[in-house]
């Protein structure tokens, strides 16, 4: 009687298979610097391997104070309406020729200064004139600078006004003076600053 067969027993694989988790770990991490690098300059970016030229501290006075004029103007306008309205106005308005000259509104004529003062020079003052809207200007001014003239004023109240820029020197100073009085100065400190001197003269 033959003895039953048995199944040879099979082997286990030589080869082992590493953990997926062994595999991700030896992997280095990505640190947040790297992914988070600067991105380029513009200079670099555009291949010239430069920067943007700086922008210049001090523009032109007449880009500043352009609208000037306007509002002088319009201030001007604005008060001598309300005085004429306010004498040529009411009840009480003047019915007879003679009357009308007695209070005929009065012109005169002023002596107006402008003074700019510093260390150096200004590229650019720029003053009103007629007591309203027209200026002038003068550029590369060495200083002090002073502009003396007669101003006719009437029948509404004159505006007078200087304007100066500041170069490299340490500040810039100006005044107006109307008929030997000086009735506003100002000082703006540092360079490229700009200063600004008015006044109001009545009728």
């Amino acid at each position: 009687m033959s003895e039953p067969r048995t199944a040879p027993e099979t082997e286990p694989a030589d080869s082992e298979t590493e953990p997926v988790a062994d595999a991700a770990a030896a992997v280095p991490a990505t640190t947040a610097t790297e992914s988070a690098a600067p991105p380029e300059s513009a200079g670099t970016a555009n291949g010239t391997g430069g920067t943007a030229p700086p922008i210049r501290p001090a523009r032109r006075l007449v880009d500043r104070t352009w609208w000037l004029p306007w509002l002088l103007g319009i201030a001007v306008l604005v008060a001598g309406v309300g005085v004429i309205v306010t004498t040529l106005g009411g009840s009480d308005a003047p019915r007879t020729p003679q009357e009308q000259l007695r209070r005929q509104l009065p012109i005169t004529k002023h002596t107006v200064s402008y003074e700019v003062r510093g260390p150096s020079k200004s590229p650019e003052i720029r003053y009103v004139t007629d007591g309203t809207n027209n200026t002038e200007k003068v550029a590369g001014v060495p200083l002090p600078w002073r502009k003396e003239f007669t101003m006719t004023v009437g029948p509404g109240p004159a505006i007078v006004q200087v304007l100066a820029a500041n170069g490299q020197s340490d500040a810039i100073s100006c005044s107006v003076s109307i008929d030997g009085h000086v009735v506003n100065e100002n000082t703006a400190p540092g360079q490229y600053a700009t200063v600004s001197c008015s006044g109001v003269i009545q009728p």
